[in-house]
């Protein structure tokens, strides 16, 4: 699922399933490789998400100080 175009929301869920899936004992080792490489794909586009959130709030924050102006933000690749 890591690949299909998704929202920070979607991933989120997707990690806390995949966290429930590897502490279940019975989850062999085979499965629990291929649920950690997914989860830390999910993690870097969580990061990723959430650093260009910052960057944009740090943006307004800064705009607001002065004269509030809202630039046009790329979310193509938000």
């Amino acid at each position: 699922m890591a690949a299909k175009k998704q929202s920070f929301e979607e991933a989120l869920a997707r990690l806390e399933e995949i966290a429930k899936q590897m502490e279940n004992s019975e989850t062999g080792l085979e499965e629990s490789v291929k649920l950690y490489k997914e989860g830390i794909a999910l993690s870097s586009f969580c990061a990723e998400k959430l650093n260009k959130a910052q960057q944009e709030v740090t943006e307004l924050k800064k705009q607001a100080e002065g004269v509030f102006k809202l630039n046009e933000f790329d979310t193509k690749n938000f």
